[in-house]
């Protein structure tokens, strides 16, 4: 019996104690075009958040990067620019960061883009070609 409880406890302290790293990842769609905001996601990386840029890709729109903090832990991520609608979906993933850092780098990347681009202008729909009238027009 007494190995039991000592198993049972020795199973609860590691399932308490056992760190996983997340992979959680967070996005927002901002209005800006897709190669405006690459650019802007190379510079953010480089010099704004201070990473290595590891890999990086404008036709495909990533941009990963290493960042090491003051114990020189390296901390990998992503940045990754998708076109949608209204503009460009940007995720963030940051493998060894909350969400709520996740949240943050968006925060800050939106900042930038508003700063070097500007407030976007709203693009209204094209209107629809006039039908033709059925009786021809007569």
């Amino acid at each position: 019996m007494r190995q039991a409880v000592l198993l049972v406890v020795l199973v609860l302290d590691l399932a308490l104690t056992w760190n996983v790293p997340a992979q959680a990842r967070a996005q927002s769609d901002l209005p800006y075009a897709v190669g405006e905001a690459f650019s802007t996601a190379v510079r953010f990386v480089r010099i704004d958040r201070g990473c290595k840029v590891v890999d990086k890709d404008a036709d495909a729109a990533f941009v990963s990067f290493e960042c090491s903090d003051e114990g020189n832990k390296v901390r990998r991520g992503s940045l990754e620019l998708f076109k949608v609608a209204g503009g460009v979906r940007t995720q963030v993933t940051l493998g060894d960061e909350t969400h709520g850092m996740e949240l943050r780098w968006l925060e800050l990347f939106e900042r930038k883009l508003r700063e070097e681009r500007g407030t976007p202008v709203p693009t209204t729909p094209a209107a629809p070609p006039a039908k033709p009238a059925k009786d021809g027009g007569v």
